[in-house]
């Protein structure tokens, strides 16, 4: 029930963060299993493996400019075009910085209790015009296509680990005001409250007015508005 519910407040804010690790597309979409023959992928996937793999591969980036992180922010964006979809105009960064794990709460990422040495990282915010329907785990099934209102964001924020050269946290915001801090624009808007849904579907959850920070193990999936 707690998770049903932490679900909810994050669509009725149309917030959604994701840790990497198995859940990030490049890992599902570069690796198959040693025994599982090319031509069992069908088509679609075989297209999307060739243009994620086109757009974005990882590397090490800790010896990298910030331009050059920069760089493959925008170039993982276009790469995961199901989840972030471009529906108008050109993407831009608007924001590159180191950060720490010990800088998370300050700016409204949560807690991660991370074991072992901590990996240089760097935060980039990304703006531009975004469908963020098909990353939100909750509408990626059978009744997304009844949904009269798409998910949508204009901020993608990602704290990219620099060794491993991909994203270790993202997160979207529709209006820009969860990145109030990060952008140091006290102009932008509040996020949205609620989402209307379909007739006959549960009414969203109001979000939390300030909910406490989560502490949770690195590599899970976290959240705070």
């Amino acid at each position: 029930m707690k998770r049903l519910l932490a679900i909810f407040a994050l669509l009725s804010t149309g917030l959604s963060v994701v840790v990497a690790g198995s859940l990030f597309l490049e890992r599902a979409l570069t690796q198959s299993q040693p025994d599982q023959p090319n031509n069992s992928f069908s088509p679609e996937r075989l297209e999307k493996i060739k243009r994620f793999s086109s757009l974005f591969q990882a590397r090490s980036l800790t010896n990298a400019s910030p331009q050059e992180v920069q760089q493959a922010a925008i170039n993982y964006t276009l790469a995961n075009s199901s989840e972030f979809t471009v529906r108008s105009g050109a993407i831009k960064t608007v924001f590159t910085r180191p950060i720490t794990f010990a800088e998370f709460p300050s700016i409204g990422l949560g807690e991660v209790n991370f074991i072992g040495e901590e990996p240089p990282m760097m935060l980039v915010v990304v703006k531009g015009d975004f469908d963020t329907t098909d990353f939100v785990p909750s509408f990626s099934n059978e009744s997304q296509p009844t949904l009269k209102e798409r998910i949508k964001a204009k901020y993608i924020a990602y704290v990219f680990d620099l060794r491993a050269g991909r994203p270790t946290l993202t997160t979207t915001a529709l209006t820009g005001g969860y990145f109030r801090k990060v952008l140091n624009d006290s102009s932008l808007p509040d996020e949205p409250k609620l989402i209307k849904p379909e007739p006959g579907m549960p009414e969203a959850v109001p979000a939390l007015s300030n909910p406490p920070a989560k502490k949770l193990p690195y590599g899970s999936i976290i959240s705070d508005k």
